[in-house]
């Protein structure tokens, strides 16, 4: 039996992955933290804690997260936007860095990082910056750090994500497809929501040796 609430923080929970996790995390289990660089309103009953706090601002974030059980990095683009100068660089991994940098000088929080699982050829870059927020987690946060390993991520709310989810779910039999591992949002938050109470998950493991 679970005594205390869990303090989860998603930064990026004002994201189209970071509503879908909040929408799941139960209030009965969870003390749900979110950080973003807007301020935010919850849906009626929504008793998520938004802060509107920009990475940078250390002296503003650390008394969110330096007791937090969990710190959730849902932060990141799937594809750069040269009007908007939106980078994976500037969008993926800096924010993942910063973060990672605030973490190590704590003690508590475990710190849990959406990666990817594999894509097609053009989003290498994509899963570089990927694999370099894996590569410094593992180095700062020794035993602290996980990642997650989702293909796309689809939901009804965002059609864009939705209607190549479903035909990739319908393609898992073939071999090439399969390594895509396309998940519904419910089903994205409801794995990540076992794995803050300690429950395995299949989303812990990559399944493709090289991306």
């Amino acid at each position: 039996m679970i005594e205390k609430k869990q303090k989860i923080v998603i930064v990026g929970g004002t994201g189209f992955v970071g509503q879908g996790l909040i929408k799941y995390l139960s209030s009965e289990l969870f003390e749900v933290h979110s950080i973003s660089r807007h301020p935010f309103n919850g849906k009626p009953g929504d008793q998520t804690h938004y802060h509107a706090i920009a990475l940078s601002d250390s002296e503003q974030l650390r008394p969110i997260v330096s007791d937090a059980d969990w710190v959730i990095d849902a932060v990141g683009i799937l594809l750069p936007n040269p009007l908007k100068n939106q980078t994976y660089q500037n969008s993926s991994y800096e924010p993942a860095h910063q973060l990672i940098h605030l973490l190590a000088q704590e003690i508590k929080p475990k710190f849990l990082f959406i990666s990817a699982n594999a894509g097609p050829f053009f989003m290498r870059p994509y899963l570089k910056a990927k694999l370099a927020v894996e590569r410094e987690m593992a180095q700062a946060l020794p035993g602290r750090a996980f990642a997650v390993y989702p293909g796309i991520i689809f939901d009804p709310a965002r059609q864009s994500s939705y209607w190549p989810g479903v035909a990739l779910t319908h393609l898992k039999s073939i071999a090439y497809f399969n390594k895509f591992r396309p998940v519904a949002r419910s089903e994205f938050a409801k794995e990540v929501a076992g794995i803050l109470i300690g429950k395995p998950s299949p989303l812990l493991r990559r399944t493709v040796n090289k991306i």
